[in-house]
């Protein structure tokens, strides 16, 4: 199992990878105040994009460039100041040269789903830098 690549925006957002390999991964982040929309909650992009650094963690690997071409998102129930997320994404289908994921996004405190996703990866293969 590598580590993935660093990522400068989940970074900045706060993000972090705790877990990758084998067509999984797990990304997590505390909401802090700079992640609340007008109404108090976790902002919709800030969800979208902790699911979207577990997919990218999931859908790249050491042989492996996973190029997201889809994602449908759901937002299931509002995240607040404080929360701690977990989104876990996991390859649900594999295709001759794509793989389907499917990701979860929980407040592990009561195991609340906050939101799910559905996302599509074409592999291609990882070329040397």
């Amino acid at each position: 199992m590598s580590s993935p690549q660093p990522d400068a925006y989940a970074e900045f957002l706060g993000i972090t990878v705790t877990g990758h390999g084998g067509g999984r991964a797990e990304a997590a982040l505390e909401v802090a105040p700079r992640h609340l929309n007008p109404h108090g909650t976790a902002h919709g992009a800030l969800l979208y994009s902790l699911a979207g650094v577990a997919l990218a963690a999931a859908a790249n690997d050491a042989e492996h460039s996973g190029i997201v071409s889809a994602v449908q998102i759901d937002y299931v129930r509002p995240a607040r100041l404080g929360d701690a997320l977990v989104a876990s994404a996991a390859v649900s289908e594999r295709l001759p040269r794509e793989d389907l994921f499917d990701i979860r996004v929980v407040r592990p405190a009561d195991g609340e789903l906050v939101a799910r996703a559905h996302a599509r990866a074409t592999r291609r293969e990882r070329t040397p830098r």
